[in-house]
């Protein structure tokens, strides 16, 4: 079973209506099939993408911009919202290309407005809305309402291994370290020159290959390899205003997971352990926590799943993302909450984006 709280005014969260939740409720994956698995969850703004272990995608909320794809059914109110319940993108079909096989979705990403993902084949799929270069197709391409393939991406004799985005960038890292990145840069988050980028264009300057990348609002950060951890940290050029730069370590070895918020990274240790800096305004660092063995970052709250197989939440809570109760100010600071999901289920997965959160439970 999959459930979802937080913000729901677009249906984003797919339980069957509009309202915020601050309790795990059901997604209603009927339209899916039974044999529906979720592989990974990716959240923008308003819309999801939810990624089956077979390749295929579901999506939820608002396609205001095109960016549940051109098969999503639209609301009858003509809002623009998809419908709360989601439907399935058209995995099985060529996209517009002379490929004769299946297109199967391997990675999913998603900026505010936009959609991207990672097929099997190794090209970039990318639909809605990216008035920075989001898209990545090309200078001045700020929209599509179709699914296009990014153009020449990636290099030849190249592999693209993750794909990650926050708000307004994207960072593509490929099988030899390298990083690519496309959308808004002007703080520095995908490399020098600072500004707009509409295509991949590679990051200079990294000293070391990148295995992991993620994506805060204004900052890229990535990671080498287990054994090192070498940590580089991109953007926040004009200031430093969550200590990202000052406060990062320069090696994190022995790392399981690394996620970000939006001002802040957060880094689990083979032990459990996690290691964290940034934005903490909003509690979103959290309290002295014990062994997680699963992290996921939202927008500015957190969530973990316990050695023990507990659900913990913390942060930025005021949409029910972290459960209650919450303080005066929405947040869960200073200690967390730890979500019961129905008839005694355990998690197995958990995922976070944009005052959104979702625990997948071990019947999945």
């Amino acid at each position: 079973m999959l459930y979802a709280f937080g913000s729901n005014g677009s249906g984003q969260l797919g339980v069957g209506h509009k309202n915020d939740v601050c309790d795990p409720q059901a997604i209603r994956l009927e339209a899916c099939g039974s044999d529906f698995m979720i592989k990974q969850i990716a959240a923008g703004g308003n819309h999801t993408l939810y990624l089956s272990t077979d390749g295929r995608v579901a999506v939820a909320g608002s396609n205001s911009c095109g960016q549940c794809g051109p098969h999503a059914q639209v609301c009858d109110d003509a809002t623009g919202w998809s419908t709360a319940l989601p439907v399935v993108l058209p995995s099985q079909e060529a996209l517009g290309t002379n490929e004769s096989k299946p297109v199967i979705i391997e990675q999913v990403a998603a900026t505010w407005s936009a959609s991207i993902l990672l097929t099997h084949t190794g090209g970039i799929l990318v639909a809605g809305e990216g008035l920075s270069g989001e898209l990545g197709l090309g200078h001045n391409v700020g929209r599509s309402t179709t699914l296009q393939y990014i153009p020449h991406f990636p290099p030849e004799c190249r592999r693209v291994v993750q794909i990650t985005a926050c708000m307004a960038h994207v960072i593509a890292v490929l099988d030899n370290g390298d990083v690519y990145g496309w959308g808004k840069g002007s703080k520095g988050q995908l490399g020098d020159p600072t500004g707009d980028i509409w295509s991949p264009r590679k990051i200079q300057g990294i000293t070391s290959p990148a295995v992991r990348a993620v994506c805060g609002k204004d900052f890229t950060c990535l990671i080498g390899d287990q054994e090192t951890g070498k940590l580089t940290v991109l953007g926040m050029k004009t200031r430093d205003r969550f200590g990202l730069l000052s406060g990062k370590p320069a090696t994190v070895p022995n790392w399981k997971d690394i996620v970000a918020s939006w001002g802040s990274v957060y880094i689990v240790l083979q032990n459990g352990a996690l290691i964290s800096f940034g934005r903490n305004d909003h509690g979103q660092l959290g309290p002295e926590l014990p062994d997680i063995k699963a992290l996921a970052a939202g927008s500015e709250h957190c969530l973990a799943i316990s050695t023990a197989g507990g659900v913990l939440a913390w942060g930025w809570g005021e949409h029910g993302n972290c459960g209650e109760p919450t303080d005066a100010n929405g947040d869960v600071k200073a200690r967390w909450n730890e979500m019961q999901l129905p008839n005694g289920q355990k998690p197995s997965a958990i995922a976070a984006g944009c005052a959104t959160s979702f625990v997948v439970s071990c019947s999945e």
